[in-house]
């Protein structure tokens, strides 16, 4: 069913299954309202907010979000491949078993996001703030992760095989709970590293 928003708020409303393919959003609140099984193709928002909505099974390949808002929401094997977030508010979202290969994601707020699990393969994920995020079992193998911020991330076995940590900030249970196989790392985080692992760097002989 193809839906054509008229109104800027909306509440506890069921979208199940409706069309918005390509549409302009722009302004506008959802609380509490369900998209699964919708299909927002190539759609564009701009300063929406989503607060606690679900998106199961929906489609989103395609769409671009700028300055906009999905706080507490639950994404749950939607399409999100070839979709853009720009300067966006994740904060609190969950995803799971979702396609997220290819996504463009700026200078996003992530804390408190859950990827366990999410394949973010080569995904550019540099300055982003992942602050206190649930990364555990999610590849993010070959990432570029310059500048994010990772405090206090769950990241049990995260996989970070290539990754670009440099400039990073990191806590020790990442240093020891991630796969860091060829990761580059500044000098200092070296250092860390070492010392999340229980090396005694310099002193006396």
């Amino acid at each position: 069913m193809v839906l054509h928003l008229t109104e800027t708020q909306y509440a506890d409303e069921d979208f199940t299954e409706v069309d918005l393919t390509g549409q302009e959003l722009a302004g506008i609140s959802f609380t509490n309202c369900d998209f699964s099984e919708a299909t927002l193709v190539d759609a564009r928002t701009h300063r929406v907010t989503f607060t606690q909505c679900r998106f199961r099974g929906t489609e989103l390949y395609d769409s671009a979000h700028r300055s906009s808002a999905f706080v507490s929401c639950s994404f749950e094997r939607a399409a999100l491949h070839g979709a853009s977030f720009d300067g966006c508010r994740l904060t609190g979202s969950t995803f799971t078993d979702c396609r997220t290969r290819p996504l463009t994601i700026r200078d996003c707020d992530l804390t408190l996001v859950s990827l366990a699990g999410a394949n973010l393969t080569g995904v550019n994920l540099s300055g982003l703030r992942l602050r206190e995020a649930n990364l555990v079992r999610a590849i993010m193998s070959g990432c570029d992760l310059r500048d994010a911020d990772l405090t206090g991330a769950r990241a049990e076995r995260l996989d970070l095989t290539g990754a670009d940590l440099r400039g990073a900030r990191i806590d020790a249970a990442l240093w020891v709970g991630a796969v860091l196989t060829g990761a580059r790392v500044a000098v200092d985080q070296a250092v860390l590293f070492a010392a999340a692992h229980g090396l005694a760097i310099g002193g006396d002989d």
